[in-house]
């Protein structure tokens, strides 16, 4: 039924505890593919698993992006998965997409909430994608990813082949530009699932995120150009490649991410995004801690 496809670049020892936690999945209906991208040192197990398991390795470092398509190369069955190696799936994932497949045979792709879990500041949030499939326009997902990332979202390989998979030479917003390309597709049937069947870990001031902004500064520009044909599309991107820009500041706790937020209240016109911004400015920390309630 799936096949969970995970990249992997100098964790492996987060890869035992993400195998563990698939050992408590309701039911085994799916192989696991782990993509190590050319790691210091090669992930490997030692441990047998009632569920398949086969680790490939690149012979060069090659990104997130195109290790998961490497990952889908390899993959057996009907419908893909993603999840990185700190992530986790709700027990009864793959038991409720199997089901809702089953009840909607016509459908290719599915998406969810995820919980989000503040490693360092110790609080999750929900992410809230948009519960009508029909609002899954280009306009909206333009003016904000109310769908998701790669582990929120399950898909049939043969569309995500069809789509060429993620673009491997984006080195930031390749998730957000890969549902632009499949919203976009006449073939798109979409299903929501109004359950966070992942939880995504993630790490305030991670060596990972740099606040050097070049590579998502180079995906807007492509971002823009391929997707963004009239003047409302323009405005609502405009607006969503602010929140981008802050992301990886806010997430180093840096005062610079109140630029950016100042900024989106000038063209929103909405107070919150003003206070965002003072409360950024004074604390980071403090501001990264709204999100438990907006």
């Amino acid at each position: 039924m799936f096949s969970i496809i995970v990249p992997s670049y100098n964790r492996k020892e987060e890869i035992p505890y993400l195998l563990e936690s698939l050992l408590h999945q309701t039911v085994y209906n799916f192989e696991v593919i782990i993509i190590d991208d050319f790691s210091e040192v090669p992930v490997d197990i030692h441990h047998f698993y009632p569920f398949p398991v086969n680790i490939i390795r690149n012979s060069e470092n090659k990104g997130a992006a195109e290790s998961r398509n490497i990952g889908v190369r390899y993959a057996q069955n009907d419908w893909l998965l993603f999840l990185d190696d700190d992530d986790s799936f709700l027990v009864t994932k793959c038991e409720l997409l199997e089901k809702t497949i089953q009840n909607h045979p016509e459908i290719n792709f599915i998406y969810h909430p995820a919980e989000c879990m503040m490693v360092n500041e110790h609080f999750s949030y929900f992410t809230r994608p948009f519960k009508n499939e029909k609002e899954i326009t280009l306009e909206g997902i333009l003016k904000a990813n109310k769908v998701g990332g790669m582990p929120m979202i399950a898909i049939k390989k043969a569309f995500f082949e069809k789509l060429k998979g993620l673009s491997s030479d984006l080195l930031s917003l390749e998730d957000y530009e890969f549902v632009l390309k499949a919203i976009s597709d006449e073939e798109f049937k979409p299903k929501y699932i109004d359950k966070a069947l992942t939880k995504c870990a993630f790490h305030t001031q991670r060596a990972s995120v740099s606040t050097n902004t070049a590579h998502t500064e180079r995906a807007i520009e492509l971002i823009r150009q391929k997707y963004v044909k009239t003047a409302e599309q323009a405005k609502y991107f405009e607006f969503n490649s602010l929140y981008m820009l802050a992301y990886p500041h806010i997430m180093n706790l840096s005062r610079r991410a109140a630029r950016f937020y100042l900024k989106m209240g000038w063209q929103s016109k909405k107070i919150k995004y003003f206070i965002i911004a003072f409360i950024t400015f004074i604390s980071p920390k403090l501001a990264i801690n709204l999100k438990r309630f907006i």
